[in-house]
């Protein structure tokens, strides 16, 4: 294991756990001023996800930049390699899928996500079927990068 690594598995562990204990905190708040008509319990969901998801991408690139100072050059540019050749060419895949949508025989393509037909539900599916083919692609050339190199 890289040094410097229990530090920052430390830190996120920690990181982790006030996170949980400030979203706690938050839901008794927003769910005593939705209890006594100060905002709608709508509102108070949406403000709770804001502050939840905002944190955990902070939280997120913060780990990220720790990880990366951890480990060693050969590690950093595997990485740097897997994101930048296998990511763009899942993007370049997904990328058809986004042009071929704006045809207009695409709308008679409709598929529920949970349920939902609406554009931002489809947004959020788009965007994570990007993600995922993005993922494969740093998978597969980051697994290539390293049997190259063995």
């Amino acid at each position: 294991m890289a040094k410097g690594l229990w530090g920052v598995i430390g830190k996120s562990v920690l990181g982790l756990l006030g996170l949980l204990v400030l979203l706690f905190v938050t839901g008794v708040a927003f769910g005593y001023m939705s209890a006594h008509g100060v905002m709608t319990s709508d509102d108070a969901v949406v403000w709770i996800m804001t502050i939840f998801a905002v944190l955990v991408m902070i939280g997120s690139l913060w780990v990220g930049v720790a990880w990366m100072r951890s480990i060693d050059e050969a590690a950093r540019e595997a990485h740097k390699s897997a994101w930048y050749w296998g990511g763009t060419a899942g993007m370049a895949v997904g990328g058809v899928g986004v042009i071929l949508s704006g045809l207009d025989q695409a709308e008679a393509l409709r598929f529920a996500v949970s349920g939902r037909t609406d554009p931002a539900a489809y947004m959020a599916a788009g965007a994570m079927l990007m993600l995922l083919l993005m993922l494969a692609g740093y998978t597969i050339v980051w697994a290539w990068w390293w049997l190259a190199r063995r």
